[in-house]
């Protein structure tokens, strides 16, 4: 996971963020339902009981895809916590947004790719293994199947 904040936000110049900070500003994320939600607030604690208790100055809002969300960060609406792979390689909006890694403990969660081992398409599966993996995509740790 990387934070993502506008460039004139006060935590701009920051060289890392500890996932506790998150609880004192406007989060925004995906959907209620949506599992890269869940991941992240399952990964970040201290948002789950922030947002959960009565009369805190935490606010979440909603957007319905990262993209949009990047956007809303980029207005000034908030900030937002993205997986580390999301974070462009070209630096897309580099002049509106900066993204700033967890100090440690740094939040994380794991993607896998699955398939049933009756599955008869084995170098289909290769093919998307082999495409993930050049792929190098950041925070990103391959796991040997």
């Amino acid at each position: 996971f990387i934070v993502a904040v506008a460039k004139t936000h006060p935590w701009a110049k920051r060289k890392a963020i500890p996932s506790e900070d998150l609880k004192r500003e406007t989060m925004l994320l995906l959907g209620t339902g949506h599992c890269f939600r869940d991941q992240v607030l399952n990964a970040c604690p201290a948002l789950n009981r922030s947002s959960a208790t009565p009369g805190s100055l935490q606010k979440t809002v909603e957007g319905s895809s990262l993209e949009t969300i990047r956007l809303m960060v980029a207005s000034g609406m908030g900030i937002t916590v993205l997986p580390a792979s999301a974070v462009p390689v070209r630096r897309v909006n580099a002049d509106l947004l900066t993204y700033i890694p967890f100090s440690r403990p740094v939040p994380d969660r794991r993607v896998v790719l699955a398939s049933r081992s009756s599955f008869p398409r084995t170098a289909a599966l290769d093919v998307i293994r082999a495409a993930v993996a050049a792929c190098e995509l950041a925070g990103t740790t391959p796991v040997k199947k």
